[in-house]
């Protein structure tokens, strides 16, 4: 039988995992954290569970809605989307509603975004390579000075002219603000050609007991399916030769450590990371790379109020 080994259980190395238990394969899962999810996961403390982000459950595929509903079955709720902006000590509804917007831009913001717009439509940067050049073609420099900046600089740490023009049409896709004007109009969340626009959707379905509940469901299908889930157990080395991966070596939490041979291995675990795994090392040029990865931190302040709501 092949021997199939997954590093990470979080929700790409759990959906691998479980599709290959569906079909007989038994991977072994192996999760350096003591729970399963990864950024999606959910927190148990005191009763209580914390989402690590919200992490909204909304996608295109019928095959990927197809998944998630197997798995949660009636705990995958429909729950409607309340999302807002502050800007200037106003909170602007999102998506966009007219009356909302202009009673907190005032008239002459709203005047200047909208001169702003007019004028990247009569001339728009001819070239898209950066995030800035993207939303100003789209939206006005304006519009892009006062959100889409500040939003995404505080959010990934990287100024707006070093991101990516496509980085930018995946993370805002469809969406200008000819499209948001038009949608806050007729209310529909689609583009002019029909499709809909994530950016503006309403609506969206979320577990009953957080994200972290379709990760915990998913590890246990895999298990039931004849998988196994290790928990606590990092990923060290992985031996490979002629482009073919032979084994990893693991340690678990009691810092105890095994071989394990493998005929096939799919890993999530951070780029830099599995890079320093690689035995033997990649070239230098290769580990050089992997070195100048950079990751965003992230932490989450919780809270536990003394009262029912």
């Amino acid at each position: 039988m092949t021997r199939v080994a997954v590093i990470g259980a979080g929700p790409a190395g759990l959906t691998a995992a479980y599709e290959l238990a569906k079909h007989g394969r038994a991977p072994d899962v192996f999760e350096a954290d003591e729970q399963v999810g990864g950024l999606s996961r959910t927190v148990r403390h005191r009763g209580y569970g914390f989402d690590i982000g919200g992490h909204r459950f909304f996608t295109k595929s019928a095959k990927v809605a197809g998944l998630w509903h197997e798995l949660l079955g009636d705990d995958l709720l429909l729950r409607p989307r309340l999302s807002r902006i502050r800007y200037r000590d106003h909170y602007f509804d999102y998506p966009l509603k007219p009356l909302n917007a202009l009673r907190g831009l005032g008239p002459a913001e709203a005047l200047r975004v909208c001169a702003s717009y007019a004028a990247a439509r009569l001339a728009p940067h001819r070239e898209e390579r950066t995030f800035e050049q993207w939303v100003t073609n789209r939206f006005g420099r304006r519009l892009h000075e006062i959100f889409f900046k500040t939003y995404t600089e505080k959010v990934w740490g990287i100024p707006c002219e070093e991101i990516s023009a496509d980085w930018a049409a995946q993370r805002i896709r469809n969406l200008s603000l000819f499209e948001a004007l038009r949608n806050a109009i007729f209310g529909n969340g689609r583009d002019g050609s029909g499709s809909i626009i994530t950016t503006l959707i309403e609506q969206f379905h979320y577990p009953r007991l957080g994200p972290g509940m379709m990760w915990e469901r998913c590890a246990e299908r895999v298990v039931e399916n004849g998988g196994a889930v290790h928990l606590g157990t990092r990923v060290e080395r992985v031996a490979h030769r002629s482009g073919r991966v032979l084994a990893i070596e693991v340690r678990d939490r009691a810092q105890a450590g095994r071989e394990m041979e493998v005929d096939e291995l799919i890993s999530t675990m951070p780029l830099r990371q599995l890079v320093r795994a690689l035995d033997p090392a990649p070239p230098e040029a290769v580990r050089m790379a992997a070195e100048r990865l950079r990751y965003r931190d992230y932490l989450a302040v919780n809270l536990i109020v003394a009262r029912a709501e």
